[in-house]
């Protein structure tokens, strides 16, 4: 948000190859903990042989080998595919201009963004939007505009595939104007309440909502003053009052942008509200709008600081991993029990480990502590579950 600048333009394989030809797997839960009072297996459940149901089959001319791949056994059991939905809104306001290791504030927040696309590759669907609106206008408080549908992430490949080349490219612009949050949210909601599966919201942002005609606030809520501007603070006056130097569209526009959030997530999304250096000022704002947001956290601060934009990328996978789970249900139960393998890459996982893999009722496969970490760190390119060889356990 740069005040001053607008103040002058306005006056899974199971196989799954994160994809291959076996089949796909979607993770459905979270990284689990082995405290579930689960029986030893639960009853075999009747497949479904028609492919209702949500599943998703993909052939592949027979079992492979039992030494394919290394892999021990001859049957690689399909799953459910249910990639959640990423959406990322971005400042760019004309604040994310202000310089930062590598760029600017806004090439930083691109940069991690972009990073996350790329090793997260076909767990996420992900899609972006900018704020405000750039290029088709020169109204410095447009609303914001989607720039990148949402979009299956790529094939962890080694190489940037479409999706990931395409949120690089499309959220490249030159930060300018105000930032206008609340209309933005408000023009994305009917998109984002259409889309399919669960959807999360991640606004980032290096200050305050503000470019809202409407608002009303007194000195303690007008951003010059909240930012100790001295040309504000010298008048003695309400800087934000009509008729003043910098009008309502400088008051922090709270109470609409907490209820745009509160709108989507009454709609089942889930807005997360990360804070990047040069929002301090703002905690409370955006404390109220990650609260808005359904915030995971148990305590202050409820939206996600960043005090170094080095450390974006981690805050980033962090909320990644509410979205990104652990849990695999299979298509096709294995015929015996004891016989089952979980691999990621080419490393077996032990059974009833802490950082290995459990069942859970009816037939999910639920990775544990590392090995869940691993995957929604982006550091796995294949998941496998096998059966035909006896279930590794620790040593």
């Amino acid at each position: 948000m740069d005040h001053h600048a607008l103040r002058s333009a306005r006056g899974i394989v199971a196989s799954f190859v994160l994809l291959g030809a076996w089949g796909v797997a979607s993770a459905i839960g979270g990284c689990g903990s082995t405290s579930d009072d689960l029986p030893p297996r639960p009853p075999r459940p009747v497949a479904d042989a028609g492919g209702e149901g949500g599943f998703d089959g993909v052939g592949g001319g027979g079992p492979p080998a039992p030494d394919a791949g290394g892999y021990c056994g001859n049957e690689l059991h399909q799953t459910i595919v249910d990639a959640p939905n990423l959406y990322f809104v971005l400042d760019a306001s004309g604040s994310m201009n202000a310089p930062a290791p590598g760029g600017t504030r806004y090439d930083a927040v691109r940069a991690a963004v972009v990073g996350l696309v790329r090793k997260l590759g076909p767990l996420v669907k992900v899609g972006a939007a900018i704020l405000p609106a750039h290029g088709s206008t020169q109204d410095q408080c447009a609303a914001g505009k989607q720039v990148f549908p949402v979009t299956q992430g790529d094939p962890i490949t080694g190489e940037d595939g479409p999706t990931t080349t395409g949120i690089r490219l499309t959220t490249a612009t030159n930060p300018v104007g105000g930032t206008p949050i609340s209309p933005t949210l408000e023009a994305l909601t009917p998109t984002l309440l259409a889309l399919e599966g669960k959807t999360y919201v991640i606004l980032a942002t290096d200050g305050g909502p503000n470019c809202n005609e409407s608002a009303s606030c007194g000195s303690e809520s007008c951003q010059p003053n909240v930012e100790g501007d001295e040309a504000c603070l010298s008048t003695g006056t309400n800087c934000c009052a009509p008729g003043q130097i910098w009008g309502p569209t400088f008051c922090v526009d709270e109470p609409a942008t907490v209820a745009a959030i509160e709108a989507l997530r009454a709609g089942g999304l889930e807005v997360f509200v990360v804070g990047i250096p040069g929002s301090e000022a703002y905690a409370g704002v955006l404390d109220a709008m990650a609260i808005a947001g359904g915030s995971p956290k148990d305590t202050a601060p409820f939206y996600y600081p960043v005090s170094e934009l080095g450390s974006l990328g981690g805050v980033l996978a962090e909320i990644a991993a509410v979205a990104v789970t652990c849990e695999f249900a299979i298509v096709d139960p294995p015929e015996e029990e004891g016989m089952t393998n979980v691999y990621l890459d080419d490393e077996v996982l032990p059974y009833n480990d802490p950082d290995g893999w459990m069942w859970k009722p009816p037939w999910i496969v639920r990775l544990l502590g590392k090995a869940c970490e691993r995957l929604q760190g982006g550091q796995v390119k294949q998941v496998q579950i096998v059966s035909g060889c006896p279930t590794e356990v620790p040593k």
